[in-house]
């Protein structure tokens, strides 16, 4: 018994020739049973294998079927009955993957091969996201910066068109196909986020052959395969592709040619019932030549030349040339007529030899033209004859008169008799006339009169019946019209100037009731001070059409309404239109820094605490997921959200955020393609007050825009990571306040003998929640002075703090009672040059953004272990202790301040000097503190304009030899690398001074500087076009954020010149902070040569006293 085993191996992406020869290779190696079939470009090699048991037929067909696989290689996509549509469906599928079609041929040509396999709409939109979305079919264009960078290039045009359809849908492919174009031969295109693949077609393929090519693009990128010899790979934007048929690909021997012309189609339809076509059987042998044929003989023609026309009459009879003399040629020539027809035609033998005809061009008398002739019956035809033959022997034929009489008869019979009584008349007329002239003349007028009267009242008939047709239909379409007014009119609508009034909410409300009757979907009514209401539609409500195609829009919700629950929450209202783009600008926000969602259920007030651009699609760091952010209830999503709306802000509008508010965001379109501009307010509280101070808004410095404004502006994105940390630092302020508030109205409460220990565990869980939280958002920020291989956070490393700073003196400074137990202390006593024991002892910080009363020794240590690390010597800690309660005694209020869990180094420390100060004249000492020094410090003039005498420079030799971060130069850090575009947009925007054509060498020019390199004054512009500003100005605010990289200088201390070559600006930097004060680094230095804390204290702050309380 011989069992048999067949397999089929899928291939795509090689010629007919290419594969044949690939067959002939491997059966001349001897495997049997070769077969190929092929249908639009898709392949089956058929392997068959006859073995005595079926264990070894199946074996050396796999064995077969491995060899091809390898000579084929990444051209084999499928075995079996896989298609390559499914093929490359299940890929998609797979890795979860969308594909999109920029325009509706491509999606046609895709469509077609998908639409049939189960679960194509998973991973192909067929146009409800792209093409067919009105939309999203405006906003796919080709970027206008990538034409006028690539002039003429279609394939760039292309894959911009593709990569504009990857940004407005959000898929992870987009596929186009391009017919042929001057220069430029067809090609289908794939891109995705790392790039596009175009792959160029020969010219004559069906539609599905094109399908095919497209999704075997797709597989081999999905899959990371090598693409076929007609396929190129390059970034849109970048370089200029060059896009050639291969060979192989082409369908004749010499150059290949397009035109404009469209594509040609196929011939005939294929063959859809059968899966293949059969190409060749690699088991028969080669088929023999056919013998030619002798001509056929043609068939006999008529006699009669072809085309022929005869005519009834003499063409040689005299010509008649009176018109008026009319005659036919009677019944005899009617009845010839009628008996030539009824005789059949002979045909005569034709010539034994003739040149065959040539083929006429196409006519339309080609087509099927009906035969009318065919349809008279030949026995009429021959009765009719015979009629004719017997009038003519009994002599009653019909003369040439007859038929010219019958020919006049044009009218009627009444007309044709009153013609004959006119005639029979005409002879007497001239003899009756005189008498009966007088007679017919007023029979004549009488009768012009009354028919005269006659029209004139058939006219007024007419006209009475008309005008009241035509005010019935007035009335009724007037009854119609107050119908539809009565139906759908909600009253009067709320205006804007009686925003926060009662006359404004009882309209309002009424409006919505109405609203609510007769609008299906109604659900609230949104207020604005200085814009239209409108009303607020259910999810899902689809905005009305106009008979013009336009859309009007609304504002619907697109999350769950989540204003009643007890907890955080954040509810999202979308707008269809761009109604909302407006508060991009200031004067507009200052108008609108509130609104009112009204409900059936109440009334929302809310104050406007940001507004921002939102890139749904985004991913990467700058991703912000709106959508997502509903539910609040865990403390950590609270603070990302936030700190993430307040770092993206446009304003600052002076809102104060509590730890448990609630939220609602408006998103519209924005004057941007593919960017949202929203808008989020915080519910009003109770005990608040509902009073909106637009005054108070501002334009915020660096909000965080999206990726897709950035690649516009071409500006490199800013670390995301420093503008959280400032939306961070900025609610803790906030918070620090409310927190002072409840701990004031607790403690009023405790003295009234009120039982608050609910109350007060209630405030330490929230308290330990937003300490975690804190710690998780912010982790890696901050990185410390003393750590190893740790590198400096970007602006402000340090304490800074501000001037003027708060005046204590050290009498103020008092032990006060810890609101908990003190930690248990190691050391029972101090050094000689400590002060006294620090147990119980409290102050006011806001550390790691919750503001709160903690002990000193505690709080000190944690400062001291975040700002130095774990490794640096006892001294240090001690001289940054020191430092650190300084700094926060001078600042008022709950000092923001980070810190990490110390170790034992850093509490002993504390512990020994936490009773030591730095004072001047009594008063205790602002004492900043930064990361490192160039080879010595600036004075607080050179930094911020005042001077203080205890702040002077002074030398610190020890940093470039132990610090990190020390020297900075933009040749090999973008850091210190500023592109002079940037710089030239940013001067104008800051200053107002366009440098559009002035020598880059004189845009900048140091004024003054102290003897460490630190700038104290800098001219921004050339002599006579210029502005003079601080050192500290041009780097924390003129530079902020402008180096290709996105940061801004380490420090003030810095020099530059203009790398034309590069066009940009190079800046040599030294140092890491803002310059005054205590160098950590250079205090890490002095303790490692054998110095103490105070010793390293009276350095930096010379003239300064020590003092124990």
């Amino acid at each position: 018994m011989v069992n048999t085993q067949l397999k089929i191996l899928r291939v795509f992406g090689p010629t007919a020739a290419e594969v044949s020869a690939v067959l002939r290779q491997v059966r001349d190696d001897g495997c049997p049973g070769l077969r190929l079939l092929e249908r639009d470009g898709e392949f089956a090699v058929c392997v068959q294998v006859s073995a005595p048991t079926r264990a070894m037929a199946e074996q050396y067909c796999d064995k077969w079927v491995q060899k091809l696989k390898s000579k084929f290689g990444d051209d084999v996509f499928a075995t079996g009955e896989t298609s390559l549509a499914q093929a490359a469906l299940d890929l998609l599928l797979r890795k979860r993957k969308l594909l999109v079609a920029a325009d509706e041929t491509t999606g046609r040509l895709v469509g077609g091969l998908l639409q049939p396999l189960a679960h194509s709409e998973a991973a192909f939109d067929f146009g409800t996201e792209s093409y067919a979305n009105a939309r999203a079919q405006r906003q796919i264009q080709v970027p206008p910066q990538l034409l006028r960078k690539f002039p003429g290039d279609v394939v760039q045009a292309a894959a911009g068109r593709a990569a504009s359809a990857l940004q407005v849908t959000g898929a992870d492919y987009a596929a186009v196909y391009m017919p042929a174009t001057v220069g430029q031969c067809p090609f289908v295109l794939v891109c995705d986020r790392s790039g596009a693949a175009a792959c160029a077609l020969p010219p004559e393929l069906s539609d599905a052959a094109i399908g095919n090519q497209i999704l075997d693009l797709l597989r081999r990128r999905l899959q990371g395969l090598q693409l076929t010899d007609s396929c190129i790979t390059f970034r849109p934007g970048r370089e200029h592709p060059m896009l050639l048929v291969s060979e192989a690909g082409r369908q004749r021997g010499n150059t290949v040619r397009f035109s404009l012309r469209h594509r040609t189609p196929a011939t005939r339809e294929p063959d859809r019932t059968a899966d293949f076509e059969p190409m060749l059987d690699f088991d028969a042998a080669e088929p023999a030549p056919r013998p030619s044929r002798p001509a056929a003989q043609p068939r006999a023609a008529h006699a009669a030349p072809v085309g022929t026309i005869q005519f009834e009459t003499d063409v040689d009879a005299e010509r008649n040339t009176d018109p008026l003399n009319i005659e036919t040629a009677g019944a005899q020539a009617a009845a010839e007529a009628r008996r030539r027809r009824a005789v059949p035609v002979k045909r005569s033998a034709a010539p034994a030899e003739r040149e065959p005809a040539r083929t006429p061009p196409h006519s339309i008398l080609d087509d099927d033209v009906p035969d009318f002739s065919a349809q008279l019956d030949p026995e009429t035809i021959a009765a009719a004859q015979a009629a004719d033959e017997a009038d003519a022997a009994a002599g009653r034929s019909t003369t040439a008169q007859d038929f010219s009489r019958a020919a006049t008869r044009l009218f009627s019979e009444e007309e044709q008799e009153e013609v004959e009584e006119k005639s029979r008349r005409a002879p007497d007329r001239k003899e009756r006339e005189p008498v009966r002239e007088r007679e017919e003349d007023k029979t004549d007028l009488r009768s012009r009169s009354l028919a005269r009267i006659e029209q004139a009242e058939r006219r007024r008939r007419r006209m009475t019946v008309t005008v009241l047709v035509l005010v019935l239909l007035a009335l009724l379409a007037g009854a119609v019209g107050l119908w539809w007014f009565f139906r759908h009119d909600l009253g009067a609508r709320p205006a804007a100037r009686n925003y926060g009034t009662a006359a404004y909410d009882d309209t309002a409300e009424a409006y919505l009731a109405n609203a609510l009757e007769k609008r299906p979907g109604a659900l609230g009514f949104l207020g604005w001070p200085g814009l239209d209401g409108t009303l607020v539609y259910a999810p899902g409500t689809e905005p009305e059409t106009a008979s013009d195609g336009t859309q009007t829009p609304l504002v619907r919700f697109a999350t769950a309404n989540a204003l009643d629950l007890a907890t955080p929450g954040n509810t999202v209202l979308e707008c269809t239109g761009s109604s909302y783009a407006g508060l991009a600008r200031q004067d507009v926000m200052e108008q609108n820094s509130g609104f009112t969602l009204y409900l059936q259920n109440g009334a929302y007030r809310f104050k406007v605490v940001a507004v921002y651009y939102l890139d749904p699609a985004e991913e990467g760091d700058g991703a912000f997921d709106l959508y997502g952010s509903t539910d609040l209830s865990q403390y950590y999503d609270y603070l990302s959200f936030v700190a993430g709306i307040q770092a993206r802000s446009l304003w600052q509008t002076g809102v104060d955020v509590g730890d448990r508010s609630r939220f609602l965001t408006i998103t519209s379109q924005s004057d941007e393609d593919g960017v949202l501009l929203c808008v989020t307010g915080r519910l009003i509280e109770e005990e608040e007050s509902a009073a909106l101070d637009g005054a108070a808004i501002t334009a915020a410095e660096d909000p965080l825009l999206t990726a897709l404004q950035y690649q516009r502006k071409n500006q490199p994105m800013p670390e995301v990571r420093t503008l959280l940390q400032a939306s961070v630092d900025s609610y803790a302020q906030q918070s620090a306040a409310g927190t002072a508030a409840r701990n004031n109205a607790q403690a009023g409460e405790e003295e009234s003998g009120t039982d608050l220990s609910g109350r007060l565990e209630d405030l330490q869980q929230q308290t330990d929640e937003l300490l975690a939280s804190a710690d998780k958002l912010l982790a890696g920020l901050d990185d410390v002075a003393g750590g190893a291989g740790a590198t400096e956070s970007d602006l402000n490393q340090g304490a800074e703090g501000s001037l003027p700073e708060q005046s204590v003196t050290v009498d103020e400074v008092t032990a006060t009672p810890a609101p908990t137990e003190a930690p248990a202390s190691d050391s029972s006593s101090s050094s000689e040059q400590g002060g006294s024991s620090a147990a119980g002892e409290t102050i006011n910080v806001t550390m790691n953004g919750t503001a709160q009363t903690m002990d000193l020794v505690q709080c000190l240590a944690m400062v001291a272990q975040n700002e130095l690390g774990s490794n640096a010597p006892a001294e240090a800690y001690k001289a940054q202790c020191v430092a650190t309660h300084c700094w926060i005694l001078s600042q008022s209020g709950y000092p923001a301040v980070y810190g990490a869990t110390p170790g034992e180094a850093a509490l002993a420390a504390a512990r020994e000097v936490a009773h030591v100060l730095l004072t001047y004249n009594g008063q205790v000492c602002f004492t900043p503190y930064f990361a490192s020094a160039s080879t010595g410090t600036a004075s607080a003039a050179d930094v911020w304009g005042n001077d203080r005498p205890w702040l002077q420079a002074v030398d610190s030799p020890y940093d470039q030899s132990v610090a990190s971060n020390w020297h900075t130069n933009g040749s090999s850090s973008g850091t210190a690398r500023f592109s002079r575009q940037t710089l030239q947009d940013r001067i104008k925007s800051e200053l107002g001074i366009d440098l559009s054509g002035v020598d880059p060498n004189s845009w900048f020019k140091i004024l003054s500087a102290n003897q460490y390199g630190w700038v104290a004054k800098i001219q921004v512009g050339p002599d006579g076009n210029s502005e003079t500003v601080s050192g500290r100005w041009f780097r924390e605010n003129l530079l902020a954020g402008q180096s290709v990289d996105g940061r801004s200088l380490r420090s003030q201390c810095f020099t530059f010149t203009y790398d034309s070559g590069l066009d940009c600006f190079i800046f040599d930097v030294y140092g890491y902070g803002h310059g005054c004060g205590m160098s950590q680094w250079g205090a890490i230095g002095y303790a490692q040569n054998g110095w103490g804390y105070q010793d390293i204290l009276l350095h930096y702050y010379s003239g300064a006293t020590i003092t124990t309380y």
